[in-house]
């Protein structure tokens, strides 16, 4: 059964073997230092099936809190898992709650969620705009020469 709990330094390994399978790091070794960096002003939560971490998602509020904005950084799943979309999609709600609540309990609103994405990874758009993201912008060439990101956007009720 998949448990979703925040991710610790110890979870450095297995998370670094999953960001290095699905981002862009030149190796192991990149993708845990960069684990590691983030973990100091991002909160991550990962998915962990029999002990083993099939998925991780992390976020960092952008901007100042009255703002209300968090930007969604990471979403990860291992190629391993019998049900990726069950298992994205209980990590993306863990998320949202967690950022309303971590707004909530210091006075503020979430007010908006947005994340930036390959223009070419067509399951994560899909995955966005099921769960009411909007595409607000094409940000051309942003990373790579070539590639463009695009920018989603999830408005929070009031």
């Amino acid at each position: 059964m998949v448990q979703v709990r925040r991710a610790t330094l110890d979870d450095s390994g297995a998370v670094s073997r999953l960001m290095a399978e699905k981002y862009s790091f030149n190796t192991l070794e990149e993708a845990h230092a960069r684990f590691q960096s983030e973990c100091s002003y991002q909160h991550f939560r990962i998915a962990e099936d029999d002990g083993t971490i099939v998925g991780i998602i992390g976020w960092r509020p952008q901007g100042l809190l009255k703002h209300g904005v968090a930007e969604l950084t990471r979403l990860a799943i291992a190629r391993s898992v019998m049900d990726p979309q069950y298992v994205k999609e209980m990590l993306f709600d863990v998320m949202v709650a967690e950022a309303d609540y971590f707004y909530k309990e210091r006075g503020y609103r979430l007010r908006k969620i947005f994340s930036m994405i390959h223009a070419d990874c067509a399951h994560i758009k899909e995955f966005f705009l099921n769960k009411g993201m909007q595409q607000e912008a094409v940000l051309r060439d942003h990373y790579h020469n070539g590639k463009d990101e695009l920018l989603f956007s999830l408005f929070m009720p009031s």
